[in-house]
């Protein structure tokens, strides 16, 4: 169903809807592969049925929800998905880093550092929702500074498979501070190292550092799900 013609409430109330909805996919608020129940979000939100499923319709677009036959789900991740994810994710990164620092404009310069610092501001004073949601921002901007639609498009709908990935993993396994805190420097460094090469336009520098980044998100979620490889965990077939 469309949303009625000039009618800005309806307009307005799409955005609000999507917005919390996605915002709940995100933070795990609504569980992966749970059922969409879409008459329980209209009477939460206080809203009709028209502003839910034109969010639903841009939901699914991004891949945060979909379609099972005559029902929606929540998306979740698939341990089939990894591996594919992982290299898309490393290729991506690495030719969009390369090419925001050959193409970007000085005014680019300046938002990146802002979402830089906007970043690093989450990381002392926000939610770890609020800090995904920088971490996306930074990147989303060093991708319009590509100047390259598809592949930004493309990278931006990875990143959002990141925010959810990293969400469902983190919930279990080491999250030990002392190891939390010590991810969030490397990223930290990362990012700071991502911008000079990209503000001095050192293509080559933006691209090892973005593989570097990328290995680093990998590894983080490999160690969550397996935890960290130790002598205790190896098995010797001869002893059994």
């Amino acid at each position: 169903m469309g949303l009625a013609a000039g009618s800005d409430t309806t307009v307005r109330d799409a955005d609000r809807v999507y917005e919390e909805l996605r915002r709940r996919i995100l933070s795990l608020d609504l569980t992966p592969g749970a059922i969409f129940d879409e008459a329980r979000i209209v009477g939460e939100l206080g809203v009709s049925r028209t502003p839910v499923r034109e969010a639903v319709i841009r939901l699914v677009s991004e891949g945060l929800l979909r379609r099972d036959g005559r029902q929606i789900r929540v998306s979740s991740f698939e341990v089939g998905q990894l591996r594919p994810f992982f290299e898309a994710n490393r290729l991506l990164s690495r030719s969009l880093h390369r090419l925001a620092a050959i193409r970007r404009t000085p005014a680019q310069v300046e938002k990146i550092r802002t979402e830089m610092l906007a970043f690093e501001r989450s990381v002392r004073e926000g939610t770890d929702v609020i800090m995904n949601e920088a971490n996306y921002r930074f990147h989303r901007e060093i991708a319009r500074a590509a100047d390259s639609g598809v592949l930004e498009q493309t990278y931006s709908d990875l990143l959002l498979d990141g925010m959810r990935l990293s969400r469902q993993c983190f919930q279990a396994g080491d999250n030990s501070i002392v190891l939390l805190e010590a991810h969030i420097a490397l990223i930290v460094a990362d990012h700071r190292a991502l911008f000079a090469a990209i503000e001095q336009q050192k293509p080559d520098e933006a691209d090892n550092v973005a593989s570097r980044h990328s290995d680093l998100f990998r590894d983080r979620v490999a160690r969550q799900l397996l935890g960290p490889p130790n002598s205790t965990s190896i098995v010797n077939l001869a002893d059994l």
